[in-house]
Parts: structure tokens; C-alpha cells; sequence
């Protein structure tokens, strides 16, 4: 079991993570008479940029993240949900259209907060769903079906360190898209969609904002 010491700063920690929590700790002893297990629900507004290296083009979306805090073990569990971004294609340097992309958790983002750093990390699992591809980006015309989706989950990786009790916190990383499957009819574009997006380098930024 942490110090006092060591539980007082993961509860700050976590305050920073998630910025809402009906539990307060004041000094060393009100955190060595917390529970051996403290656990803390808390919730994050987020703001997320992407950029996927083959493209060269970034996305912007929000969401909401609910995270589950074990305060002395120092580990988090997180849903992150996140709505669909729609971004430019481009084919040969010319534009052919917009792509609307669902990112599709594969169970909760799990992770660590470091009680002496107050480093938090934590790894996601998703596929990328091209959910729409279409010249006007309205789904009138959807090129690739609505099938087109990474072969695996893409492992996200985001780490970040927090800087005060109830400030933003700003998590990044790099990942790795892998092959699609299911894009086109019978999986004719699957080649295609790989080679213009799979691929290594790729970057993700996600602003938590403590939630009101």
C-alpha cells in the first residue's frame, strides 16, 4: 500500500485526469484513512487532432471520457468516446472527396498514474471505420461500402504529465494503422485504401478538459 504521502499525490493525479470527484483527501490523515481500495469516477471533456502520415492531413474531433481511478494501485480505466471526423481525400494529389471515420473502441482504455512524476499513460484500442467515402461527402455516393474498416485494432498509445489539480491535461502519442478489409464491393479498394492510409508515424493529441 502507497505512503500517505504517495496517496495524497495520485489523488491529485487523478483529480487532473478526470477534473470532477465527490471525494476530497485533506493532509496525510485523511489519506491513510481512505479505504485500501479508493475508487474514483470521473469524467473529462475531450478534444482530439489527428494526423495520419500517408495523408499528410489532420482531423479535429471532441468527445467525452468516464474514467474509473484505483487510487492507491495508481491505475485507471477510461471510456473514451469520441464522435466521427471527416477529413479531406486526396488521390493523386487531387481531391476526390470527403471520408467520414468512426473510431470504434475495442473495451476501455487502460493505463497508470505515476505518484511521484504525475505521468499519466494509457493505451486504446480501436478500429478505424471508414464509414463514408464519397465525392461530396454527404453519403450520396459511398465508395468504399459500408464495411471498410482496419483488419486489428490500432493500439494507441497517449502519455502525458499533469500540471495542477484541476487543469487540462494534454495526452499524446504515435500509432500504427494497419491493413483495411471489407472496403469496396466483394473488398476490390482493400489494396487501394491500405496504400493511401496504413502505415507507421501517425499522431494523436487529446485535450481533457475537466468537466462542469
Amino acid at each position: 500500500m502507497f505512503s500517505a504521502r504517495r496517496t495524497t499525490s495520485i489523488a491529485v493525479a487523478a483529480a487532473a485526469l478526470a477534473g470532477a470527484t465527490t471525494l476530497t483527501a485533506t493532509g496525510a490523515q485523511a489519506a491513510e484513512s481512505q479505504p485500501k481500495d479508493t475508487v474514483w469516477n470521473l469524467g473529462y471533456d475531450v478534444a482530439a487532432t489527428t494526423n495520419v502520415k500517408k495523408m499528410n492531413q489532420s482531423s479535429s474531433t471532441t468527445g467525452f471520457s468516464f474514467s474509473t481511478v484505483h487510487v492507491e494501485k495508481g491505475t485507471l480505466s477510461s471510456d473514451l468516446m469520441l464522435k466521427d471526423l471527416k477529413t479531406p481525400v486526396k488521390l493523386g494529389g487531387l481531391q476526390i472527396g470527403y471520408a467520414t471515420i468512426a473510431v470504434e473502441p475495442v473495451g476501455k482504455a487502460t493505463g497508470t498514474i505515476d505518484a511521484t512524476t504525475h505521468k499519466v499513460t494509457q493505451t486504446q484500442k480501436a478500429y478505424l471505420h471508414i464509414k463514408d467515402l464519397s465525392p461530396a461527402g454527404h453519403g450520396l455516393i459511398n465508395l468504399v461500402g459500408k464495411n471498410c474498416k482496419t483488419s486489428a485494432p490500432v493500439e494507441i498509445p497517449v502519455s502525458g504529465t499533469m500540471k495542477g489539480g484541476f487543469d487540462p491535461i494534454t495526452l499524446s502519442g504515435n500509432f500504427t494503422i494497419p491493413s483495411f478489409t471489407g472496403c469496396g464491393t466483394g473488398g476490390t479498394l482493400n489494396k487501394l485504401v491500405t496504400k493511401q492510409v496504413s502505415g507507421p508515424g501517425n499522431s494523436i493529441t487529446l485535450k481533457l478538459t475537466p468537466r462542469a
